[in-house]
């Protein structure tokens, strides 16, 4: 087997850092590859990783490797390792379990990028995911006062950001009246809509909360859907 730590004076080929790289995941049985580890382990700088690959995630996914985390990393970056995290752990993460194994990037990157509380964090992932504006899913997501009537609800009318996670996550993130995604359409919000209404004795639960456009929504008002 190649011992890739001999120190070369000739330059690495993108197929040798590949191999490299795999070596030393095999050779270290770890999960996630920090690019400073890896470039010190071989002796090169990362620029020899730049020149053959522009950045260290595209060496990793070549390399079919997780990447600990990029340096020049973006916010849809950073959104798409939250996604991960909460689908392996099928509900909302807690700040703390943003940290290997589980996630590659740390809460304190987080922090640094967005400069916000974790809450604040979820809510724009939830904003980036759905298309509606934070300010809508705080409003959805807020304690509304106790209606006067005389119906006696069992949960209350705001939605957790869990639970809209959950509700958009079965609905494929497309409103179920039309399909329009944000995913395709910029531009399109999705909401959370209680089938049987709030105001008529409906429950906030999954099995009565549906994903609808903005348009979709504003037409149904508080109607019962068919």
């Amino acid at each position: 087997m190649t011992d890739y730590t001999i120190k070369r004076f000739n330059k690495y080929s993108k197929e040798e850092l590949l191999s490299a790289l795999r070596g030393f995941v095999d050779k270290n049985g770890t999960k996630y590859v920090a690019s400073r580890d890896f470039c010190r382990w071989l002796g090169i700088s990362p620029t020899t990783v730049e020149r053959h690959f522009g950045k260290w995630s595209s060496l990793c996914n070549e390399a079919g490797i997780s990447p600990r985390y990029d340096r020049n990393i973006d916010h849809d970056y950073l959104f798409q390792n939250l996604e991960t995290v909460w689908e392996k752990l099928g509900r909302q993460p807690r700040a703390k379990e943003m940290k290997q194994p589980l996630s590659p990037v740390s809460i304190s990157k987080y922090q640094r990028e967005f400069k916000k509380t974790w809450y604040e964090i979820c809510l724009e992932f939830v904003s980036w995911k759905s298309g509606a504006s934070v300010e809508e899913i705080e409003k959805e997501s807020r304690a509304f006062p106790k209606p006067l009537s005389d119906i006696q609800h069992k949960t209350n009318r705001s939605i957790s950001l869990s639970l809209r996670y959950n509700v958009l996550k079965r609905d494929n993130f497309k409103c179920v009246m039309c399909g329009n995604t944000p995913a395709l359409s910029s531009g399109v919000q999705l909401h959370i809509d209680h089938i049987v209404p709030w105001s008529g004795g409906g429950e906030t639960i999954i099995e009565n909360l549906q994903t609808l456009c903005s348009e979709c929504n504003l037409g149904k008002s508080d109607k019962y859907s068919a």
